[in-house]
């Protein structure tokens, strides 16, 4: 009975640890040891926080502008982070419920929180039809691989592809299946295209290639490219914004890099990490090279675009009052944004084009949006740091900011990987830079000072023993002998002559005197001295 106990504690307490997924490769890292272990913490926070906390098996939205509420983007971000996450079931749980609340691929992007849907819930929202479809590839490859148990994937994801396919407008994406206005180029994602042009079995004329190739045009022909970085919404022809009305988040008319527009860079890295491709690496060296003239990893933000405010954060004063609270003025938040989410995104440029000493200087800063010694279940801080600050938990939205910091940090991890390149053609592994984001630094050690001269050794405390003198001291009267010629003094502390001689052998009459005396004894090269008192 008693190993019986032993071996059930030991299955339960390692049945509760969740391991991100294990694929071999060969990308960049920094810390990966530890950078997986915060994302299997904080994949257990998105659980808890956003699946757990309701009913549906949907990833909700606590503090949106209609709190409680599900989108089929968290869907696709839900079962991403599912499937790096190596958790097959809560991967089948969100998307079976995605399946019966009509969030799946082409069908509709909302649902209230009260579940009831109105006018404005239909349409799929394209970016999240690309990232199921993604996911439910992925997931097909590790069934096929023996990495999961069984599921039928590939015929959802050859679904998913013809899906996204029916919303490309001559290679570019619209971003709804129904929905028209312009683009929203942070939903192009260049190297899921690919990955969907070697699965896609239905092409009939499909050209995947062609949708490559017309995103980075686009991206290309982008007023702020030379700064690597697009808005959040573009007309047709390529300008800035959506002229008449931005559609949603449509902040200063969709015209800056804000929380739309900064997944550009996760998902172009993704393209130079995974395909080598050469448009990726030149606008990522934009963007390196924009970051780091601003200053580096302290500088990770939005950032406005237009005329001679490019490249200036967004107005100091802009406030965020549609999420988390509109009417509680506590929970508002700045527009501006330095925190887990601008960094983790920032930081995918580092890892897919940037030096060995960019990786490790942004995986420092991203270690400041995570408490180690505590092993959170979240990105970000409790509490602000920077007095009078609001980059914690209570401003933070704690969904898109959750998911946005995971894709960079998985990135970094090497965890976010090309599931099926690197099953259908294993590498040996590569454990990267192995540095320990959150080890801080041992202070230096203080210099040695230097050792000081030996300090001169009184006079008076000892003369040349050549001289060879003896004193004695007996009641009333110090004895004085030399074996050379000397002439003897006494003095007092003041410098008063008490007494004089040149005896080699005399004795002076001390009578009742006490005190402190200074005997010397000089000859015609040197000279001694003792301090004696009297007594």
């Amino acid at each position: 009975m008693r190993r019986i106990l032993i071996f059930v504690s030991i299955f339960i307490l390692f049945s509760q640890a969740q391991a991100v997924l294990e694929i071999p490769n060969a990308q960049p890292k920094v810390g990966a040891e530890q950078w997986k272990q915060v994302l299997d913490n904080t994949w257990q926070g998105v659980k808890r926080r956003n699946i757990d906390a309701y009913s549906t098996g949907l990833v909700h939205r606590p503090k949106s502008e209609t709190p409680g509420d599900a989108v089929s983007e968290g869907v696709g971000y839900g079962m991403l982070l599912a499937l790096y996450s190596n958790d097959q079931e809560t991967f089948n749980r969100i998307y079976n419920a995605a399946k019966s609340k009509r969030l799946n691929f082409c069908q509709d992007w909302h649902l209230p929180a009260n579940g009831n849907k109105g006018m404005n819930d239909g349409g799929s929202a394209t970016d999240a039809d690309e990232d199921i479809t993604l996911a439910l590839i992925f997931a097909d490859k590790l069934v096929k691989k023996g990495k999961w148990t069984n599921g039928n994937y590939a015929s959802d994801a050859q679904n998913g592809v013809n899906c996204v396919w029916g919303s490309m407008n001559g290679g570019l994406l619209w971003p709804g299946n129904n929905w028209q206005p312009g683009y929203n180029v942070g939903y192009f994602a260049p190297a899921w295209y690919k990955v969907f042009n070697d699965f896609d079995s239905q092409k009939n004329g499909r050209d995947w290639t062609n949708a490559v190739n017309k995103s980075y045009e686009f991206i290309k022909s982008i007023s702020s490219y030379d700064v690597g970085m697009v808005p959040d919404w573009n007309q047709t022809n390529g300008a800035l914004g959506l002229g008449g009305g931005a559609g949603y988040n449509g902040y200063m008319g969709g015209k800056t890099f804000f929380k739309d527009a900064i997944r550009i860079l996760w998902r172009v890295a993704n393209d130079y990490i995974w395909f080598k491709d050469s448009r990726a690496k030149e606008f990522l060296e934009k963007s390196l090279s924009f970051i780091k003239n601003k200053g580096g990893p302290s500088e990770a933000n939005f950032y406005q675009l237009e005329g001679s405010n490019k490249g200036e954060l967004l107005p100091a004063d802009d406030k965020w009052t549609q999420f988390n609270g509109e009417n509680n003025s506590n929970t508002w938040r700045y527009r501006r944004e330095h925190s887990h989410l601008t960094v983790g995104q920032w930081l995918t440029v580092a890892m897919a084009v940037g030096s060995d000493d960019d990786k490790k200087a942004w995986s420092k800063k991203m270690a400041e949006f995570y408490d180690w010694e505590k092993k959170v279940d979240f990105f970000g801080n409790a509490v602000d740091p920077t007095p009078g600050g609001v980059e914690d938990t209570l401003h933070n939205e704690m969904y898109f900011d959750q998911f946005l910091a995971w894709f960079g940090v998985s990135l970094m991890s090497g965890t976010w990987v090309n599931v099926v390149a690197l099953l259908d053609n294993p590498v040996q592994n590569t454990e990267g830079i192995i540095e320990h984001p959150f080890e801080k630094p041992e202070p230096p050690v203080p210099p040695e000072p230097p050792t000081p001269p030996e300090p001169p050794e009184p006079v008076i405390a000892k003369a040349p023993a050549r001289l060879d003198v003896q004193i004695s001291q007996s009641k009333g009267s110090l004895h004085l002998h030399s074996k050379s010629d000397v002439v003897w003094k006494i003095h007092n502390l003041q410098g008063k002559l008490l007494f004089s001689s040149n005896l080699k052998e005399t004795t002076w009459n001390t009578g009742n005197l006490t005190g402190t005396v200074i005997v010397s004894a000089k000859n015609s090269s040197n000279v001694e001295k003792k301090l004696l008192v009297l007594h």
